[in-house]
């Protein structure tokens, strides 16, 4: 391919192009011979730092290397590497806001990175702050090199910086725009932000980095105050059983292979397991609300065990399909035999017997939840959800249509991105709904002596904040 020998770049790069072939005549090593080809580019970065120099600087950068390297893929990784990491020191220096032409700037140098500290600043300054990247497909881009660092640094400190911290501010902001066909489950099949979001996600969690946006989700659900960290912790757990669902129906219509399936369903059942299943998160997601999504993910992760891993089967895959099994009987023992977990299962007990059972033949299912989630049958119409029509716990009226739900039901609906009653079509806000603390305490008096309150009396309107 010819380039255009006008341009700095092109000039630069014919040199480094004699210079190579000089370098391997003389025998030099390869990381001498990528120090003398590139210092020149980096030199020319500082100098010339147009939006169409920079991409065509990188872009015929990209061809000499992989011409001159296409047999030794190890040594073109740390030549791109130091390329574009030199190049992102560039940007960070200038102070370039992610807009117009620098996009496709952006975008060109997203890949490759030494760990240089100056260039994680940048990465998170532009991950975490919309007046300088107002973009939200190249902020959520930069989770392709966030999760590069995972193992490297341990999302320790860089200059007084906590980084673990600022990325989990960073997903808190962005995971509501995140989506199963664009991000996850590509049309290419290709796994895009899956991986990397779900290797983020998994090393915050052990680092204890998602611990305060968690404690912060369970006070907004406690107060019907539901803000960004609960709408994230439902999103989070959303994405990955949306992408189980997807999974499964691209593989029934042949449209994913049987490794990507494979892999798909690998990420979902550690990703749960890590941060919704645990002993240590399981607790948070019993919350009102929070449990509705939970127990929607666990059913599908039942669909793909018993309904995907038997299609799944064959040699190459018994010792994958073995651990996905011992995984999801895990799942399944924290979620029926925990105290922790007592409210979460009583609640699919109540919202999915049906389903499970036909999915499961209901063999695991404790003898005592299955007996308790009968409860629905004798109770008084009046202690039923407006909404689902199962016996609530904690009644709250929603002032405009004046219709009684559950807590868990109102929560779930805030929890959505634009929340609206489902009876009158308006929007769901703090004020627009109550408590009844005289319908629960005949609701409880009820569940815990089957007897009802004969001089019961009808929902107030105030407040029960």
């Amino acid at each position: 391919m010819e380039h255009n020998t006008g341009h700095p770049a092109s000039r630069v790069l014919a040199a480094a192009r004699n210079d190579l072939a000089l370098l391997k005549e003389q025998g030099e090593s390869s990381s001498l011979t990528h120090w003398k080809v590139f210092c020149s580019v980096v030199n020319l970065f500082n100098k010339h730092l147009c939006p169409h120099d920079f991409v065509k600087t990188l872009y015929l950068a990209w061809i000499v290397t992989y011409e001159k390297y296409e047999q030794n893929l190890r040594a073109l990784s740390a030549i791109r590497l130091f390329l574009v990491s030199d190049a992102l020191e560039c940007l960070a220096r200038q102070g370039v806001r992610v807009l117009g032409p620098w996009k496709v700037a952006v975008k060109a140098v997203i890949g490759f990175l030494r760990y240089s500290e100056s260039v994680k600043l940048w990465v998170l300054d532009v991950f975490c702050d919309a007046n300088l990247c107002p973009d939200i497909n190249i902020r959520l881009d930069m989770l392709l090199i966030i999760h590069v660092w995972r193992c490297g640094c341990n999302y320790g400190v860089i200059r007084g910086v906590d980084v673990g911290e600022r990325i989990a501010a960073g997903l808190v902001q962005l995971y509501e725009y995140m989506n199963v066909t664009h991000h996850f489950i590509p049309e290419d099949s290709k796994f895009d932000l899956c991986r990397p979001s779900f290797r983020v996600l998994y090393s915050l969690n052990k680092t204890g980095h998602l611990t305060e946006t968690f404690k912060k989700a369970t006070q907004q659900i406690e107060s019907l105050s539901v803000g960004p960290e609960a709408r994230f912790v439902a999103r989070m757990v959303e994405l990955v059983s949306g992408g189980l669902v997807m999974t499964m129906e691209r593989f029934q219509s042949k449209t994913l292979n049987a490794e990507n399936t494979m892999q798909m369903f690998e990420m979902a059942l550690v990703q749960l397991v890590e941060l919704v299943f645990s002993i240590y998160n399981v607790e948070t997601f019993c919350y009102r609300g929070l449990s509705k999504v939970a127990c929607v993910a666990y059913i599908q992760v039942a669909k793909a065990n018993f309904e995907l891993l038997p299609a799944l089967s064959s040699p190459e895959f018994a010792f994958r399909c073995d651990f996905l099994r011992k995984t999801f009987d895990r799942i399944s023992e924290v979620l029926f035999k925990s105290p922790k977990s007592k409210t979460l299962a009583q609640l699919l007990m109540a919202d999915h017997k049906e389903e499970l059972v036909k999915i499961t033949g209901g063999d695991f299912i404790p003898q005592d939840l299955a007996q308790s989630s009968q409860v629905a049958k004798d109770c008084p119409e009046r202690f039923l959800d407006g909404l689902t029509q199962t016996p609530m716990e904690s009644p709250v009226l929603l002032r405009r249509s004046q219709v009684t739900v559950d807590e868990t039901t109102l929560v779930y609906l805030l929890l959505q991105k634009a929340p609206q009653c489902p009876f009158t079509r308006t929007p769901l806000h703090y004020g627009s709904f109550c408590r009844i603390p005289k319908l629960h305490q005949e609701i409880h008096a009820w569940r815990t002596t089957g007897r009802l309150n004969v001089d019961h009396q009808e929902p107030s309107s105030s407040a029960g904040h």
